[in-house]
């Protein structure tokens, strides 16, 4: 295994045994779907063979990793027992004794760190809402003031809420936030500069969402993970604590369609069909552990409900082409798969289509609330709950614009900077995406035959089909 020091070994495709047709085939599928990917790291025994960034992401650019924080956040607690700071067998009541509980119960009594882990606390949805929407200080409080109707460890419910009981618990028997842990217990010794987690209103990190990150920490981190908590010759996480995290806790079998969502679940982690495991963020964001195969695997994206894409494309298109001996340099094969990755990381804007309903449409009542939209060959035109949205953007090639803080708050974006690309095709549309974020949306005008249809998509807040009449 090569640990990063300031930057990661680096060595072609082929010389670390993996095929660069089976990496321009991931990109070629993600042009061709149009898939909103914004980053893809290949690493094998810790050399990196392949760094993708799609504009207008580059290698310095912080992306929210959403779901993905939860491994964050259970390799602290790994460390913390390791330091005997705290027992995965101890009761999640027992961090909080001055919490008053109105109705006790035995399921509740009987709840442990370890079931928080394995996100299998007894309750028969994700607790988040009700920490987060609650309007008060002491989320612990409301927690543990929670119904548990199920018995701990017997039943899997993706839980948020869990995650960040995890983190208050570290703060509990730290006196520090889960950033300052991160930073002090695992990314000062393996290279993370810079990270952020958000923290509720009492300063605690949110632990299951809000850590921001580079994907080559991303990268890092799964290092560090796939090689049992050791990083050149130091052990910062203990070994059979990870050999439990990555292993199945639970069944998380809960009828999804999708195999990787059914393989088991660890502690904070999923399991994949193909035998690999992860760390999973809402949008696509994922660190990708392969032990068998050597692999660290990383992508952030913004693809809503097609989040399973990524996982797709790597067992599909990347594993037939990974090889356990070093392959024959293939000079032609590495030319071509260079040549597709600078044009997906500097496109050149290209000439609008002829198939474009320009204009300025009125769009009748939807979920999303946009009431207008409208475009010219160099402008797009949005409004939504009155407020008017005016940016630039090209055929093919992102334009950034960095709104004011107003217009930002009033369309409700967590990030100020929006990249707006024009997207060819039999039916053309146009990408809206917020940077550092899964949050896109995509808009589209059609014909039918009562006049012309707008498609308004979401990758958080869901899709509606309207009627559009040219102002």
């Amino acid at each position: 295994m090569h640990f990063p020091k300031e930057d990661f070994v680096r060595a072609t495709p082929e010389s670390m045994g993996i095929e660069s047709q089976a990496i321009e085939k991931v990109l070629s599928a993600i042009v061709r779907e149009q898939k909103d990917v914004h980053s893809m790291l290949v690493l094998r025994d810790g050399v990196l063979v392949h760094e993708q960034y799609f504009a207008p992401y580059a290698r310095d650019a912080q992306h929210e990793m959403f779901s993905c924080s939860k491994t964050f956040t259970s390799m602290l607690i790994g460390i913390a027992q390791g330091k005997k700071l705290l027992n995965l067998q101890d009761t999640v009541r027992s961090f909080f004794p001055e919490v008053a509980v109105e109705h006790p119960s035995a399921n509740l009594d009987a709840m442990t760190v370890r079931d928080l882990l394995m996100m299998g606390t007894g309750h028969a949805k994700d607790t988040w809402g009700a920490l987060s929407q609650s309007g008060q200080e002491d989320w612990a409080q409301v927690f543990l003031n929670l119904p548990v109707e199920y018995a701990p460890g017997t039943h899997f419910v993706y839980n948020t809420g869990a995650t960040y009981m995890l983190s208050a618990i570290l703060t509990k028997v730290t006196g520090r936030s889960a950033l300052d842990l991160a930073q002090e217990w695992i990314f000062s010794r393996i290279g993370i500069e810079g990270a952020r987690w958000d923290a509720c209103p009492k300063g605690i990190s949110l632990g299951g969402v809000g850590l921001s990150v580079r994907p080559v920490d991303m990268a890092r981190f799964g290092l560090l993970i796939a090689n049992e908590g050791a990083w050149e010759g130091e052990q910062i996480i203990p070994a059979d604590y990870i050999h439990e995290a990555r292993a199945k806790q639970i069944d998380n079998n809960t009828g999804n369609p999708d195999p990787n969502w059914c393989a088991g679940y660890g502690y904070q982690m999923w399991r994949c069909r193909f035998g690999a495991f992860r760390a999973d963020g809402m949008g696509g964001q994922y660190i990708v552990m392969d032990l068998e195969r050597k692999l660290v695997v990383v992508f952030t994206s913004a693809l809503g409900s097609d989040i399973g894409v990524p996982l797709q494309y790597l067992e599909n298109l990347l594993l037939p082409g990974v090889h356990a001996q070093s392959l024959p340099e293939n000079v032609r094969a590495y030319a071509s798969l260079i040549r597709l990755a600078r044009e997906l990381a500097h496109p050149a804007p290209a000439a609008a289509p002829e198939n474009v309903p320009w204009g300025e449409y009125a769009l009748e009542e939807n979920p999303l609330g946009i009431a207008r939209f409208g475009w010219t060959e160099k402008e797009i035109l949005l409004q939504r709950h009155g407020a008017v949205l005016r940016v630039p953007y090209e055929w093919g090639a992102p334009v950034v614009t960095r709104l004011p803080e107003e217009t930002a708050r009033a369309w409700e974006m967590r990030a100020p900077e929006l990249a707006v690309t024009g997207l060819p095709g039999a039916t053309p549309r146009v990408r809206l995406h917020v940077i550092g974020g899964p949050f896109t949306m995509y808009i589209s005008l059609e014909a039918n035959g009562a006049g012309m249809e707008a498609a308004l998509r979401h990758t958080v807040y869901g899709s509606a089909r309207v009627r559009a009449r040219k102002a």
